[in-house]
């Protein structure tokens, strides 16, 4: 009795609080035309097609002959209200739903169980996140476009119901069923969430339902299989388990969803299920609570609400108050169950009739009183578009939450010369993780799989060993610690991220209090490890805070904020360029391809500090064996000039080396007694100098006496079978000078221009010789030279008393992390990951993979001031995301802003340059180098290989294009001929407007 009457005063208490009222969707639809419509509907259907109604059956969406025949018996026979859809395809689905609504005289409401949208019940859709990362959203106006965009897909799909969202409070952590559903441990926190998402889902048009009514988060089994029972007090399960329910009910939202319980507080019976029970559904949900909407129950096939129960439970649900009968076991046995207990007056025909017109109310409010087939055509496209990826990214994005970060390690900074490995626990060593960390730095990676043996994970731990950097990611919660991780943690610079429960960190306490950062993603998902490794080093900052608390380490809301150093990876929507419009770049890119323009190519856009576009095509040569990746290098040619050359510039004019008025004499000494005396650094720059435009070097240690006539012809014939370019062929039986030339490496011929050609030493001064003796024009017309930057390497060496390329690497490529972008890539680079540059049949008389295409670089040894650069597009956007940055990046400063702001904002008086950069042709846009609609803020660099870049300051835009166009034919003109270049950046800014 004293139970009783505490349950009388509690529901007394909650009857004062939460006013009666309908739900906000029902209250919108005009009333009068849809009681029209469903009285209309209702005295068209005999008392079996009424109880049907009620029913809302769990069928498969597979359309093969059998399953049709049973889903046809649920329509014509069964008479059923509604259907459940287990796991299958979008287009499955489709089908099977347009069967069985043009069969059904009453269209049916079709529900989905998608808690975290589509992905949880169909396949090839777009993976949202589960409720526990979205708990550590900071910006629940997130929360509420996700809830319209599951709903715009479930509209799609011809679904008028989600199952969500799960407002239970998990505050046991030890819950088998509930977890990473829940949005938290905090009453609150679980409302705001809920009903963010509901408001976006019934604003879009789709019935939320909230679950599991009277709530599920703190049970230690689970009701699929069992009966869990809830021993809370009146006073706890109020406080927290009822409170989201309270404030879902008070804001107006359509559908409750009764769970499969045993709460000893609200119900006596220790046997009787709350969604069963009278006391739960009609009293305190319905009675008390003033809940109107629909009432669905728990699937009544769960062993929740059949274990051990004699009486029939579509019955006892009805009695209970529940509206439709979700997921019978026995759905045909229910249906005469219910015919026979309404025959017997234990279920009143009064109460069929209220639940039939009140499902047939629901039916008017979601639309079907204008029932009209799902489009299967374009389906797929139409579900999964970019503002979906890109929402799904950035729930990703901002729910990744960094709860320790010793001495703000995080973002990682400081590249140069660390060895880092991504070692992976329960995952593939090169997982979406991995290949994060490695947009931002070379590393290595190493995995410890399920099934390890202790000696086989205690091998892979030996090599780690070597390593400066560990980052480390949990991706099972079954990999213990072990002695020689332990020992690890204490040794290195450790970093770990959880792609489990949070609840898992308690099985990593050494890990977690070694480790100099420690990172929740929650879930071992794609776009959880891409954006992870985006966050370690600064391409996203952490915003996330713990849902829920860590046993004696975290506590809830636990989160460290740090800020976006380095490029991130994103779609295009999250910097406003329209992603239907950049796809014209795939259509530009596949035309030049088709034509022969060039094999393959790779295509980058970051707008913002955001890369929003990379993307590779094609294939490294036309015997089409190898395609293309984003990580695959590229000969840069002459942008080498922009990249390589000018920032070793840059860096030695900020360090006061080097004075833009300082002549070649004041740097070259040899140069003092020479017609290029005067020529100043800004001459070379701006191709002002009147230096001739190039200079064929290597005809210096070619043998004269090896052949007879000409080198070259104007036409081909047997002694000049090889195009060199569109007017020139060129010999093939020459022999190079011994003295200079060896088909071996030695300590007097160091110089590598190719495989098994090597150049003496002495060739280097033949080389400066040459340049001395060239003719030079007045200064102060502009005339593009290839010399002007070979002089500007050489006045980079003397200052520095390093190569370029050693110079430039150590002061940017390094400290950038673009550890593809350097000279010479054969000595460094797995060859597999080079692009072939050309063919060439004259000079080096084979393919060159790895060496330089252009001749005075190679005959430097690949590297030169005019080319020799190779990159892939990734690591060359990192150089120009710095120059937008004002000449910071991963939060280092590698550049002065002033110096980076002269360089990229000056414009030669009397031609087109800018000061070591190219810049559009403003008054002859036709000309231009750019597209027609780039401004005359734009700066870059094109390569004769096929290559170019080209940075806007004025809308923070980066474009890259780079493709082999000479392989094999290094005289194809088409990428020009075409416009592919100009058009892609065009494109590009098409996607802006």
């Amino acid at each position: 009795m004293r139970k009783v009457a505490l349950i009388g005063i509690v529901c007394c208490l909650i009857q004062t609080l939460w006013a009666q009222r309908q739900p906000a969707m029902y209250s919108k639809a005009d009333q009068q035309k849809m009681n029209h419509w469903v009285d209309s509907v209702y005295n068209r259907l005999s008392p079996t097609e009424r109880v049907g109604q009620l029913f809302m059956v769990i069928a498969n969406p597979k359309s093969d002959a059998r399953n049709l025949q049973l889903v046809n018996r649920y329509v014509n026979e069964l008479k059923i209200g509604g259907v459940l859809f287990h796991k299958g395809s979008p287009q499955e689905q489709a089908l099977v739903t347009n069967k069985m609504q043009d069969a059904s005289r009453v269209p049916l409401l079709v529900s989905l169980d998608g808690e975290w949208g589509l992905s949880m019940r169909l396949s090839n859709t777009t993976r949202f996140p589960k409720n526990m990362m979205l708990g550590a959203i900071q910006n629940d106006s997130l929360i509420y476009a996700y809830g319209q965009e599951v709903a715009r897909q479930c509209r799609e799909l011809g679904i008028h119901i989600n199952f969500a969202p799960d407002i239970d409070v998990n505050s046991n952590p030890e819950n088998p069923v509930i977890g990473l559903r829940a949005f938290g441990e905090d009453p609150k926190l679980v409302t705001r969430k809920g009903l963010a998402y509901a408001r976006g889902m019934e604003d879009a048009g789709v019935m939320s339902v909230a679950k599991h009514f009277p709530g599920h988060g703190d049970t230690s089994e689970d009701s699929h299989v069992t009966l869990p029972v809830v021993n809370k007090s009146i006073s706890s399960i109020e406080n927290i388990d009822l409170y989201p329910f309270r404030r879902y009910i008070d804001e107006g939202f359509g559908g409750v969803m009764t769970g499969h319980l045993v709460v000893p507080a609200l119900e006596k019976s220790r046997t009787r299920p709350t969604s069963l029970s009278k006391t739960i559904v009609t009293d305190l949900l319905q009675n008390k609570m003033g809940f109107e909407g629909l009432c669905f129950t728990d699937a009544l096939a769960m062993k929740g609400a059949s274990a051990g129960k004699t009486e029939n439970q579509a019955v006892q649900a009805l009695l209970a108050g529940n509206d439709i009968l979700l997921g019978s076991s026995a759905p045909f046995t229910d249906q005469k169950a219910l015919l026979a207990a309404i025959e017997s007056k234990q279920i009143p025909a009064k109460l069929i009739e209220e639940k039939c017109k009140k499902v047939l109310a629901y039916k008017y409010v979601l639309g079907l009183n204008n029932y009209k087939p799902i489009v299967i055509k374009g389906l797929q496209e139409r579900l999964n578009t970019p503002h979906a990826n890109w929402l799904a990214g950035k729930l990703n994005a901002e729910g990744l939450t960094l709860v320790k970060n010793t001495e703000r390690e995080v973002p990682i900074k400081g590249l140069a010369n660390k060895k880092i490995a991504v070692l992976s626990l329960g995952d593939d060593a090169n997982n979406e993780f991995t290949q994060s960390v490695r947009n931002y730095t070379q590393a290595d990676a190493f995995a410890i799989g399920r099934k390890f043996t202790p000696a086989q994970s205690e091998a892979v731990l030996k090599k780690l060993e070597n390593y400066d950097v560990i980052i480390c990611g949990v991706h099972t919660n079954r990999i213990k610690e072990s002695v020689a991780l332990k020992k690890l943690l204490v040794q290195k610079d450790f970093h770990i991220v959880f792609f489990v429960s949070p609840y898992a960190l308690s099985d990593y306490k050494f890990s977690v209090d070694k480790a100099r950062s420690v990172t929740v993603a929650y879930e071992n998902t794609p776009l959880a490890k891409e954006y992870a490794g985006q966050l370690l080093f600064g391409g996203i900052p952490a915003k996330g805070k713990l849902p829920v608390s860590v046993e004696e380490l975290f506590v809830a809301d636990t989160g460290i904020n740090t800020q976006k150093v380095r490029l991130s990876y994103q779609e295009a929507e999250e910097v406003g360029l329209d992603a239907a419009k950049l796809a014209q770049i795939d259509e530009i890119v596949q035309e030049g391809i088709k034509a022969g323009a060039y094999p393959g190519c790779q295509v980058l856009v970051a707008k913002d500090g955001v890369v929003v576009y990379d993307k590779a095509f094609g294939y490294y040569d036309n015997t089409r064996k190898k395609k293309v990746t984003t990580q695959s290098v590229y000969d840069l040619a002459s942008v080498s000039k922009a990249a390589g050359t000018l920032p070793a510039v840059m860096k030695l004019y900020d360090e006061n080396k080097l004075k833009l008025q300082g002549t070649l004499a004041d740097y070259l000494p040899e140069m003092k007694k020479t017609n290029k005396a005067s020529v100043q650094v800004t001459d070379l720059l701006y191709h002002q100098s009147g230096i001739t435009p190039a200079i064929n070097f290597y005809t210096s240690a070619i043998d004269k006496s090896s052949y007879s006539g000409s080198l070259y012809a104007s036409a081909r014939n047997a002694s000049h079978p090889v195009r060199i370019d569109a007017k020139t062929y060129g010999r093939t039986n020459f022999k190079y000078n011994p003295e200079l030339v060896s088909s071996t490496k030695s300590a007097g011929y160091p110089i590598e221009v190719a495989k098994g050609i090597y150049l003496n030493t002495s060739f280097r001064d033949t080389i400066m010789q040459k340049i001395a003796d060239s003719r030079v024009k007045p200064r102060g017309g502009y005339a593009y030279s290839c010399i002007n930057f070979i002089l500007l390497q050489k006045i980079v060496e003397r200052q520095t008393g390093k190569s370029l390329d050693r110079y430039v690497d150590d002061a940017i490529f390094a400290p950038l992390g673009a550890y593809t972008t350097m000279y010479n890539p054969c000595t460094k680079l797995d060859t597999s990951l080079i692009v072939p540059s050309s063919e060439d049949g004259f000079l080096r008389k084979q393919v060159l993979r790895g060496y330089v295409h252009d001749e005075a670089a190679a005959f430097q040894g690949g590297v030169s001031g005019n080319a020799g650069l190779f990159s892939s597009a990734g690591d060359l956007a990192k150089l120009l995301q710095l120059y937008l940055n004002d000449g910071t990046y991963g939060g280092e400063t590698l550049l002065s802003k002033q110096t980076t702001h002269m360089f990229t904002h000056s414009k030669s008086k009397t031609c087109r340059r800018g000061l070591g950069f190219d810049k559009p042709d403003m008054n002859n846009k036709r000309s231009s180098p750019t597209g027609e609609k780039a401004p005359a803020s734009v700066y870059g660099h094109t390569g004769f290989t096929g290559t170019c870049f080209w940075v806007d300051p004025d809308n923070d835009l980066i474009y890259i294009f780079l493709s082999n166009r000479l392989m094999p034919d290094r005289v194809n003109n088409k990428l020009s001929s075409m416009d592919i270049r100009t058009r892609i950046q065009d494109a590009i800014y098409d996607a802006m407007r």
